[in-house]
């Protein structure tokens, strides 16, 4: 039977939680009401759902699964990989966007090499896992997707279009040699009967990571935005600015946003640093 009350404190919870996180760069503090409300609220949810899933036969995510170690161990890294890969993401279109002033159309074109990276590597790495197991593909995908950050951590107003697109490329490859072989790790030690009720925990966690990913790095990209443009509202209209700016104005101020940028993605880098140990 479906968890309705599970559903109706968890789902709330997590919304909540995320909204409190994602105004802090609108209130430019931790300590403000429109963040500390939300989040406190979202917090308790979590925690009535955790108590009420510990007590129920079959709740929404069952947590009881997690007494496995190697489905533990694999959730922590889908976790902090989804955290990481996800919210840079949402970068990626903004740099292409307000730093180099391309249209959506151009944005959209130069993304593609992340996905083609993830086409031809999802498929080989998903069948040899089943060979040789999951263990070195996580790993060398963490790698691959590192080196792609690392390029990115360094990015500038007039990096070469070679080089990033290489790195999304590189990137692409390394996703799709994590995810599924992730996945497959969580299942390796459950019995046949638990593996619906893993697939749903690992599909709402990593789409939680993402939520959470998207909302910290916007946060710290807004940080890092106020160190650079003081003169800047500082909660993201900064980048809305730059791009509707007359292309003189916005010359002038995209090497800053460029580096607000890549402080960022340094951020992503030190989570895929540990989603790989």
């Amino acid at each position: 039977s479906f968890d309705f009350l599970g559903m109706l404190l968890l789902s709330p919870g997590l919304a909540a939680f995320l909204y409190g996180v994602a105004s802090i760069p609108r209130t430019r503090t931790v300590a403000s009401a429109e963040v500390l409300i939300p989040a406190i609220i979202g917090l308790a949810l979590m925690a009535a759902f955790v108590w009420h899933a510990m007590r129920k036969d079959h709740p929404l995510i069952d947590l009881r699964l997690f007494k496995h170690k190697q489905l533990s161990v694999a959730v922590i890294t889908m976790s902090l990989f989804a955290i990481a890969f996800f919210g840079a993401m949402l970068l990626f279109p903004s740099y292409f966007l307000q730093v180099r002033g391309k249209a959506t159309l151009s944005t959209g074109l130069l993304l593609a090499p992340q996905g083609l990276g993830a086409m031809l590597s999802m498929p080989v790495a998903g069948k040899l896992t089943d060979k040789m197991g999951p263990g070195k593909f996580v790993l060398s995908g963490i790698v691959l997707i590192a080196l792609g950050m690392g390029v990115f951590t360094q990015v500038s107003a007039d990096t070469s279009y070679v080089l990033l697109l290489g790195s999304l490329f590189v990137m692409g490859l390394g996703m799709g040699a994590t995810m599924m072989p992730t996945m497959s790790a969580a299942y390796v030690a459950l019995q046949q009967s638990e593996v619906a009720r893993a697939t749903t925990a690992m599909n709402i966690l990593q789409r939680v990571g993402g939520a959470i990913g998207t909302a910290l790095l916007s946060v710290v990209l807004a940080d890092q935005l106020r160190d650079r443009l003081p003169d800047a509202a500082g909660d993201g209209n900064a980048l809305g600015a730059a791009q509707s700016a007359p292309p003189g104005v916005r010359h002038a101020v995209a090497p800053a946003i460029a580096d607000a940028f890549g402080s960022t993605f340094t951020w992503a880098l030190v989570l895929l640093a540990l989603a790989a140990i």
